[in-house]
């Protein structure tokens, strides 16, 4: 087909469809008899689109890219360009409220000037343009934190699960709570990340492609953190136990504290160590992650920090009890060697299970089995407590330790306040419910 044609059926002028093939947009053929250009039904359409590309402020050079590209990549751009649209809308909304400003205070003009001036400078300069590109990469999920969200919801999940296979029944209720509520934010989580991926392809591909190093730091983290904690504590156990003892406990949350203590590091240490690896610029890194970024820009406080870490590793440490053949040794931070107690200077025993459904010491939540003591104005609690592995007997048989010790204070005549209230919510295996009620209802 002709010029003309192609004219009446796009709404072009000659001299723009000339235009367009100036710049390599189309690729017409001439006619063999004649010369004259002649037109496909293929370049029709495509002068069609380019028409309409134009229409929506897409640049030449874009549009000789777009024409070339795929339906996704089509997608994304046109969803790019709508959100520049959304921009403008606000700058014009700026524009708006400032003329009228401007129209209603014109006798002021010269004091607004200033203000306005300092407005354009911050609205217009790259600040703001960096600012609004973070928000959008903030906005848009990456593929690795999706999944680690997606193993924390599915955490009541698997605790509700675990409980019917046990045949706990007293938090069910509560569970199926948390698990339909984990599910849904599960749900939500991928329906965010696929609407995401679908208007934002390439700007999610980016962040997937940015943050694919924190999956195998996590889970290097977690192997060694979990390693860290086991050693630590076996290391304390061998300077600190005396000898010839029988089982230890900490402090419970001396304990819950000292894990996180130990954790922080080897985080820090894991993310940093990442950091140079991956080989990103320190600015990158920083805006990727916080506890790196905290720590970068401690300054003078980070002695502060590492002084207020060793005296609460200290404190922790130091807050432990150990039960030998024939004492109690209790140790505090004041008292790191410990205050040694005889068998007979107990006072009183209470033991039972945790009744409630909320408590920060685990040993107060629904059943769980707890062993109290009480000497010299103090209570010290056995909870989960760690047995001495030289010990053959105590290597296989876990709790043996603290139904022996039971059963020595008991020769002794200690008053026992014990109570079974509540057992069936315990959910350790039946040998050892058995035996926390061997140790409830001894005398």
């Amino acid at each position: 087909m002709t010029i003309k044609d192609v004219e009446k059926l796009t709404g072009l002028t000659p001299k723009t469809i000339r235009y367009y093939e100036s710049k390599d947009l189309i690729t017409v053929e001439r006619n063999e008899d004649n010369s004259y250009r002649s037109y496909s039904e293929n370049e029709v359409n495509r002068l069609k689109w380019i028409k309409l590309f134009r229409y929506l402020d897409f640049s030449i050079e874009e549009i000789r890219q777009l024409l070339d590209k795929e339906e996704d990549e089509i997608k994304e751009a046109l969803r790019d360009k709508a959100e520049s649209f959304s921009n403008q809308k606000e700058v014009c909304e700026n524009k708006r409220g400032m003329c009228l400003s401007l129209a209603k205070e014109y006798k002021e003009a010269p004091q607004l000037i200033e203000e306005y001036n300092e407005a354009i400078e911050f609205l217009e300069g790259d600040e703001l343009a960096e600012v609004m590109e973070e928000l959008k990469d903030f906005g848009c999920p990456n593929l690795s934190y999706t999944i680690l969200l997606s193993f924390i919801y599915l955490a009541p999940v698997f605790w509700l699960f675990y409980n019917i296979q046990r045949g706990i029944s007293g938090a069910l209720t509560l569970n199926a709570v948390f698990a339909v509520a984990g599910t849904a934010l599960l749900t939500f989580n991928w329906i965010r990340y696929v609407t995401q991926y679908r208007r934002h392809r390439n700007r999610v591909k980016k962040q997937n492609k940015q943050w694919a190093w924190m999956t195998p730091v996590l889970i290097i983290t977690c192997i060694v953190g979990i390693a860290a904690v086991v050693g630590v504590m076996r290391l304390l156990e061998k300077l600190t136990a005396p000898e010839n003892y029988l089982f230890f406990e900490y402090h419970p949350v001396a304990g819950i504290v000292l894990i996180w203590l130990v954790m922080i590091p080897v985080i820090l240490i894991c993310l940093l160590l990442a950091t140079k690896i991956s080989g990103k610029d320190k600015k990158q890194m920083e805006k990727m992650n916080d506890m790196v970024y905290i720590w970068n820009h401690l300054g003078k406080w980070r002695g502060i920090v590492i002084v207020l870490w060793v005296v609460g590793s200290y404190c922790c440490v130091t807050n432990v009890n150990f039960v030998t053949e024939d004492s109690i040794i209790c140790c505090t931070p004041l008292c790191p060697k410990g205050i040694v107690y005889e068998y007979s200077d107990i006072e009183y025993i209470s033991t039972g299970f945790g009744d409630k459904n909320f408590a920060i010491a685990e040993y107060k939540r629904k059943g769980e089995f707890f062993y109290q003591i009480t000497l010299d104005g103090r209570t010290i609690t056995f909870h989960v407590p760690s047995a001495n592995e030289d010990i053959e007997r105590y290597q296989e048989d876990s709790y043996l330790e603290l139904e022996e010790f039971d059963q020595a204070l008991m020769k002794l005549g200690i008053p026992k306040n014990a109570s079974e209230k509540g057992y069936e919510n315990c959910d350790f295996d039946q040998e050892f419910v058995d035996r926390f009620l061997r140790i409830i209802n001894s005398k």
